[in-house]
């Protein structure tokens, strides 16, 4: 499943749609939302997951359950 979010606020889409693999496609979003997704994908994977980045816009996400 992949996901392209455009702003932040987008990640709503993201957490009710959450699947324990999903590819986040950023191609849209301005830097500073870049980096605020990326920081939260960050904290969603922290204890049990991984997130690769897959080219310069999109990051695979695992969270393992």
């Amino acid at each position: 499943m992949i996901i392209k979010l455009e702003k932040y606020q987008d990640i709503k889409e993201l957490r009710d749609n959450l699947k324990n693999e999903f590819v986040v496609n950023l191609e849209e979003c301005d830097l500073k939302a870049k980096e605020r997704i990326i920081d939260f994908l960050t904290g969603l994977v922290f204890l049990k997951g991984s997130l690769k980045k897959i080219n310069k816009n999109e990051y695979k996400v695992i969270i393992e359950l």
